[in-house]
């Protein structure tokens, strides 16, 4: 017994003295599997790990604005110093006041990496009877007479969403988008010679712009976004498009919002019709509520 004590306390001592010797026990004790790991197994470990501690993965929201709207058709005659701007709202009698649907979608595959997607419509048309004229490039229309008036807009959104912040109680990303607009405009007269003046513009359009949402307490969040394209041709074809929102969110669970808020969108867009350009520029702003649905 005492000989194997004494052996004992000769192991440690030289364990202590010998550097060389404890720095190779230590080594064996280390586990094979941290040694031998690489670099992408640590990164896919991390990646695997960060997205367990992401508080959500769909944002889902669902909202109206009550919009207050301002139209203008603008008729650019080819080679003419004189435009002919008319007021679909102010002198065709069309609505100025609207409630608006929209919704969004944002889906995070990572921390970093995600899907941002949107959908916005509104048509409208109003039948009516001219208090005053209206002047166009070929046309007059004269006070009494009975006109037809449409302004169409659908617009999608989708593309890639990168986060830029991404605490567990802050998120700001960025997104790169393609937009999808479809805007059908047109004046119907049957006292007219040229009979319809419009058009109609469907093209994908890039769009950039930023998501913010900050929890600012347990039960309320400070949610927004903007965001902007703008295209030219030399034909003078193209268009731009710029919206802005900001909402303060209450939260009585974890998975529901319930969000005020004021918005403001605006398009304008110029489309060749051969004989002249036709411009549509279309506006609105207003408060605006919304739930958002967190999963």
């Amino acid at each position: 017994m005492k000989k194997n004590v004494l052996t004992l306390l000769v192991i440690l001592f030289l364990t202590g003295m010998n550097p060389y010797l404890q720095a190779a026990l230590v080594f064996d004790t280390i586990p094979l599997t941290d040694t031998t790991r690489t670099k992408k197994e640590i990164k896919k470990v991390q990646r695997r790990e960060a997205r367990k501690n992401m508080k959500s993965y769909f944002l889902l929201s669902a909202g109206m604005t009550y919009a207050f709207l301002e139209t203008q058709m603008r008729f650019i005659p080819s080679g003419g110093l004189i435009s002919f701007q008319v007021g679909l709202e102010k002198n065709l009698g069309m609505q100025n006041k609207h409630i608006i649907a929209s919704t969004s979608l944002i889906y995070r595959i990572t921390p970093r990496s995600g899907f941002y997607g949107m959908y916005y419509g509104l048509n409208r048309n109003v039948k009516n009877v001219l208090g005053h004229d209206i002047y166009l490039p070929e046309d007059t229309i004269h006070a009494g007479a009975y006109v037809s008036v449409y302004f169409n807009t659908n617009v999608y959104s989708f593309g890639y969403l990168f986060s830029i912040l991404t605490q567990p109680k802050s998120f700001l990303g960025f997104y790169f988008n393609v937009y999808l607009m479809d805007i059908k405009t047109g004046i119907n007269s049957d006292i007219i010679r040229s009979r319809s003046y419009g058009s109609r513009f469907l093209a994908p359009l890039p769009n950039i712009g930023l998501i913010m949402d900050f929890e600012l307490t347990k039960w309320l969040r400070l949610m927004g976004g903007m965001g902007a394209f703008f295209i030219n041709s030399i034909d003078g074809v193209g268009g731009s498009f710029h919206n802005f929102e900001l909402y303060t969110t209450f939260v009585p669970v974890k998975w529901l919002g319930a969000s005020i808020g004021y918005q403001i969108f605006n398009v304008d867009v110029t489309s060749n019709e051969g004989k002249y350009l036709l411009n549509a520029s279309y506006s609105y702003k207003g408060p605006s509520f919304k739930l958002t649905f967190r999963f």
